[in-house]
């Protein structure tokens, strides 16, 4: 047992004080942090530079209500989005445009509009100018340009728009998420992203941390470190050891990680508040503890599960090479398992969530999906666990039988038939 404690603890050490872990450690919340803060606030970022826009009105009734509409303005008092009427008729209308274009290439103004007399049946006005990807601001004129054609054609159908606009007035759904005990929260899909972040870095954290065990295994074999250490110890407690070294490298980083998400959801209203005092009035959700223990629950299952099956890969193999190629059935089960959250996240309760989230190659993913979602019947999650817990034996005993034959084997790699063998006399 003492040497087992010598390889975990060599293991572990040889990682935790890489500068490497420490930044990881440090910059991956801070990298969550920003990933959901950052969007918002580039969103709610607005220029200040104004925009001399040229509008031919062929119609010559939106002009006013248009430049009244668009009345965005600067910290200044200055408008956005200032407007230049421009005459034109139709015999000279491609001269209108070509003398708009060279006033668009001299800078004299950023963009024109042309509002067709048809406007009113056809629903197509024409925006030209350098540039056209600022998706923010085609959307505000667009909107703009649609308030005012949809008030006047109410005016020329003989309809009060005020009236009108009531009537049809859209009905805003509130939607509030009901937890343990009956206990409600106003939610409007910001737990979607919480859990969908979770999620991810659980997805990351198995292939990752798993990756790590082969390779440590792999660059033992090719530096020949290997045959001494199996001279001191077990096979198994060689395969043990460093599945219990790594695994504490990713908890050690999980409970940095769950302390800074257990502050931050506490303090996240006030956070936010900071960044975009606009969202100060959205209700954040928060980070149970519940949701954080089976986080780290069905990392450790799921991590014990696919270290196993990576430690098997890295006896098999000679090189860095050779693991990448056979890792990837290992890889399939986990990109499958996470092709099905969005499934699984909109249909907890199908037969086919259920079905995938108690198979142990997608449990540790699917089943903590479900449970940050809504939370299933407790046999489900007890099947899920117990399944995952005698899989785990199960690999163990399976890639023990290989790991004890295949961490001295050099050379070619074996075929299927020979790690039968391995296994049946291991």
């Amino acid at each position: 047992m003492r040497k087992l404690f010598a390889i975990i603890q060599r293991e572990y050490l040889t990682r935790v004080k890489t500068k490497g872990f420490v930044i990881g450690t440090l910059l991956m919340p801070v990298f969550i942090v920003f990933i959901t803060i950052a969007p918002a606030a580039f969103m709610a970022m607005k220029s200040e530079e104004p925009r001399h826009i040229a509008l031919v009105d062929l119609t010559k009734q939106v002009y006013d209500p248009l430049s009244e509409t668009l009345d965005e303005r600067t910290k200044t008092g200055e408008r956005i989005y200032q407007l230049h009427l421009v005459a034109a008729r139709s015999d000279r209308f491609e001269e209108v445009k070509n003398n708009l274009k060279a006033d668009i290439n001299q800078k004299k103004i950023d963009a024109y509009l042309i509002i067709h007399q048809d406007v009113f049946e056809t629903n197509n006005v024409e925006y030209h100018s350098t540039n056209v990807s600022n998706f923010r601001e085609n959307s505000e004129i667009e909107r703009a340009i649609s308030r005012v054609v949809t008030k006047l054609r109410l005016e020329r159908s003989g309809f009060v728009p005020d009236e009108v606009n009531h009537l049809v007035q859209s009905v805003k759904l509130n939607t509030f998420k009901i937890g343990p005990g009956g206990k409600e929260q106003k939610d409007v899909g910001l737990s979607f992203a919480i859990t969908y972040i979770m999620v991810f870095v659980l997805y990351l954290a198995l292939i990752l941390y798993g990756a790590m065990t082969m390779r440590s295994i792999v660059e033992d074999k090719n530096n020949r470190v290997i045959e001494v250490i199996i001279s001191a110890v077990k096979p198994f407690h060689l395969m043990a050891g460093k599945i219990l070294g790594i695994g504490a490298v990713g908890l050690t980083q999980f409970f940095i990680w769950a302390a800074v998400a257990g502050f931050l959801s506490l303090y996240s209203s006030n956070l936010v508040a900071s960044f975009l005092p606009s969202a100060g009035d959205v209700p954040l959700p928060s980070v149970s503890l519940s949701q954080l223990i089976f986080f780290v629950l069905f990392f450790i299952l799921g991590f014990f599960f696919y270290s196993t099956l990576y430690a098997g890969i890295g006896a098999l193999v000679n090189s860095d090479q050779e693991a990448q190629q056979l890792q990837w059935p290992v890889i399939s089960f986990l990109i499958v398992a996470f092709l099905l959250v969005f499934y699984t996240m909109s249909n907890p309760d199908s037969n086919l969530s259920i079905l995938f989230s108690v198979l142990p190659m997608f449990s540790p993913i699917l089943m903590f999906m479900r449970i940050s979602v809504h939370t299933p019947p407790t046999a489900q999650v007890a099947a899920a666990v117990i399944i995952l817990i005698l899989s785990v034996w199960a690999m163990i005993w399976f890639v023990a039988r290989i790991f004890r034959i295949g961490i001295l084997m050099y050379g070619k790699r074996p075929n299927l038939p020979e790690v039968v063998k391995w296994v049946k006399h291991g």
